[in-house]
């Protein structure tokens, strides 16, 4: 018995290993992955590269070296941003705009607390008309009260827009908003965070995502429709495991492939990227980036990267899972590629369309894009009770995508009832 047992899962293994090396060891598929890599590598270098660090009349300097400077001129403001520490920006602000001899040398000798002077411009400036020059007309004593300024606009803002008008929020969800800002912590903490902000603040990350998961769907695009394209599938399906382990071994060697290529992308972009610029800042509020001060999580850039990371895997293992469903009932690989740039590339465009905005916002490419649109308000109510939308996508699409794999095997397994090759 014991043999019998063992020689079975010899048999599995060895079907899941012919499985994955139908994935890797293509030569196009190979291709590929080495696209993959260098796409990787060039998003890491131009996330570094757009570290700045600027000397007045001199060049300035990028990379590394930028970082290293700003590291610098940071650690003397860093620590709690009190009141304070804001009067003191908005006075050290004015003597360096009266001192210094031209813009490019004043902008230069700003950059230690230009994080702070973007805050104070954010908060303070009419809500959508951001003025850059704010920080140079305010009062210390005004600039004190950030915090404060920061809870009572939105009060405002959102009290200006009456109920069931478009863009206005329901009492639920007003009550929601005020809360989440008055929960978060002050003052904020504030550090050198290059490393983070260049990570989870530029562009190269959501388009890293959409890459990957484009090119993750042609790899495992002919996991189901190639026994039907090399018209093997009635061997197939007549074999004696074909019809349940051999399927199986499929499903296996393509949450693989998805979850080894995904984690194998992203930590190597992260861990470069972190790796040059430093890790430090890990704990700070996303706040603290002017682009997220109105964010309504409470999170630090550490969990930001947390959120973004296992956010943008849910996203591609629900859509790539759904590619490998729709290659399963297909049997066509063309199909199968096709979902994958549909769910994550067509949304994009679709969203901004103003009639169809709030709708697009529930599809799974906006995991994808979770660090460009975290400082959005989108709900979701269930129950009576108001969530922001990741909280609720996030273990959906998981659900989703483990709903999606007995449909693939079941699914899979009634094409051998038909004729093999009806219709073709």
């Amino acid at each position: 018995m014991y043999f019998y047992i063992t020689l079975g899962k010899g048999l599995v293994m060895k079907m899941l290993q012919y499985e994955l090396k139908k994935i890797f060891l293509k030569p196009v598929n190979r291709a590929m992955l080495v696209l993959l890599l260098a796409i990787v590598l060039i998003g890491s270098f131009l996330a570094i590269r757009d570290v700045k660090y600027y000397r007045g009349d001199h060049p300035e300097l990028s990379g590394p070296l930028a970082a290293r400077e700003l590291k610098k001129v940071q650690k003397q403001w860093e620590g709690p941003v009190t009141g304070d520490v804001l009067r003191r920006v908005v006075k050290e602000n004015k003597a360096i705009n009266d001192s210094a001899e031209s813009a490019d040398i004043g902008f230069a000798k700003k950059q230690g607390f230009a994080d702070l002077i973007n805050l104070i411009c954010v908060a303070f400036s009419e809500p959508g008309k951001y003025d850059p020059y704010m920080c140079d007309s305010i009062s210390p004593d005004k600039a004190a009260k950030l915090y404060e300024r920061r809870v009572s606009r939105l009060e405002k803002e959102i009290s200006e827009l009456e109920t069931g008008l478009p863009g206005a929020f329901s009492e639920k969800e007003q009550r929601y908003l005020v809360r989440q800002y008055k929960n978060l912590k002050t003052p904020l903490y504030y550090e050198y965070a290059e490393g983070w902000k260049a990570l989870l603040d530029s562009q190269y990350l959501p388009t890293l995502m959409i890459i990957i998961i484009v090119i993750i769907g042609f790899l495992v695009s002919g996991i189901f429709s190639d026994e039907f394209q090399l018209k093997a599938d009635s061997i197939f399906f007549s074999s004696k495991l074909g019809r349940n382990k051999a399927i199986l071994s499929k499903i296996k060697a393509g949450l693989l492939a998805i979850t080894i290529l995904y984690w194998s992308a992203m930590l190597l972009f992260s861990a470069i990227i972190l790796g040059t610029l430093g890790i430090g800042g890990a704990g700070c509020m996303v706040q603290l980036s002017f682009s997220n001060w109105e964010c309504m999580y409470n999170i630090t850039y550490f969990q930001e990267w947390l959120l973004c990371m296992f956010g943008g895997y849910i996203g591609n293992l629900f859509i790539l899972t759904l590619a490998m469903f729709v290659s399963a009932k297909s049997r066509s690989a063309v199909l199968s590629i096709a979902v994958p740039f549909v769910l994550s590339c067509v949304p994009m465009f679709l969203g901004r369309v103003p009639v169809l905005a709030d709708f697009m916002s529930y599809f799974p490419d906006m995991l994808l894009r979770i660090n460009k649109f975290l400082g959005d308000f989108v709900f979701c109510e269930i129950g009576g009770t108001v969530f922001g939308v990741y909280t609720v996508l996030i273990p959906c699409y998981l659900l989703l995508s483990l709903v999606l794999f007995p449909m693939i095997y079941y699914g899979y397994k009634k094409m051998g009832a038909v004729p093999a090759r009806a219709g073709q």
